[in-house]
């Protein structure tokens, strides 16, 4: 297997097509085909089925493509490491922020960040489970400033803890439960969680059996705060954000959160990369920024951050 054409496989994965991974890496379509068949020559498995709407992969062309996107990303990272020793400096950086991060210290940490490196261009993503697990695992992704998966395997990852605050559940105010003060109350509802596709999104509601109820009869997954309020806003589904989302959202999207006796457990949220890997200048200066802009003290003169932070505990 030649690097070359593991990245013909990537851009393919990525782009859906043939042209289309050509305009990713820059070249003509005849030489992604071409390194597409060496490839599979050489390990003797069929890892592309063409159609007339695109490309897919097999099921040895996605096994593949987990280990693919791990050796093009080193070889990247190997490639930045050499050109900052010739004083050529890293072009991008990928960073996954959570949702209530984002809207209160990203802002001010990019600020500060843009300041001290302007050639850096930053590839941000909204930092749920499902995006930034897989992201840091296949090397696409520098930085994620967000929850720990349970299921994920400890050697894996370095973790920095930086905020701890406690979780809620939540419904649009006017909910028919939205009195409710047991978890007994919610099992017939509709709920809707972020995926973790290591515990398949069961980990926020081990709270139930901790009080010996079964799970909600009624799971649905999403991807996205931006799908989610809306649909908390305008059902009857209800779901567990960490406190510091609730404040920031009740007001603003009329959500409320429920008077529940149960505790649930608290969110860690914190700084998570690659085990193993040496830390380049660019990711440094993101994560000094970060813990300068939660350090600080501009931020207080923020209404809404405030309100945020009302709940959290600063572990740094």
């Amino acid at each position: 297997m030649k690097t070359h054409q593991l990245r013909a496989l990537v851009a393919v994965a990525d782009a859906g097509s043939v042209r289309g991974a050509a305009r990713l890496l820059d070249t003509s379509p005849a030489a992604i085909t071409q390194s597409l068949q060496l490839l599979e020559e050489s390990i003797q498995m069929q890892l592309v089925l063409r159609t007339s709407s695109g490309v897919t992969l097999t099921e040895c062309g996605q096994t593949l493509l987990t280990h693919a996107r791990l050796i093009v990303s080193q070889m990247t990272r190997a490639h930045e490491a050499l050109d900052a020793l010739r004083g050529i400096p890293r072009r991008r950086l990928s960073v996954a922020v959570t949702a209530w991060v984002a809207l209160t210290f990203l802002p001010e940490t990019v600020a500060r960040f843009r300041e001290r490196m302007p050639q850096i261009q930053l590839e941000l993503f909204e930092g749920l489970l499902a995006i930034a697990n897989p992201r840091l695992r296949d090397g696409s992704l520098d930085i994620y400033i967000g929850r720990q998966s349970p299921g994920a395997a400890s050697g894996a990852f370095t973790y920095q803890p930086v905020f701890a605050s406690s979780r809620a559940v939540v419904a649009r105010n006017g909910h028919p439960n939205a009195a409710s003060r047991s978890l007994a109350d919610l099992l017939e509802l509709d709920w809707l969680v972020a995926l973790d596709p290591e515990t398949e999104g069961q980990a926020p509601y081990r709270t139930f059996a901790q009080y010996g109820l079964p799970v909600p009869r009624s799971i649905h997954y999403l991807h996205s705060l931006a799908v989610a309020v809306p649909l908390l806003r305008y059902t009857d589904m209800v779901s567990i954000f960490p406190w510091p989302l609730v404040e920031l959202c009740a007001q603003r999207d009329d959500l409320c959160a429920l008077p529940l006796r149960e505790q649930l457990d608290d969110s860690l949220v914190g700084i998570i990369t690659r085990n193993g890997e040496p830390p380049d200048a660019a990711s440094r200066c993101f994560i000094d920024c970060f813990i300068e802009t939660v350090r600080g003290e501009k931020w207080m003169a923020s209404a809404h951050i405030r309100r945020a932070m009302h709940s959290v505990e600063i572990l740094v």
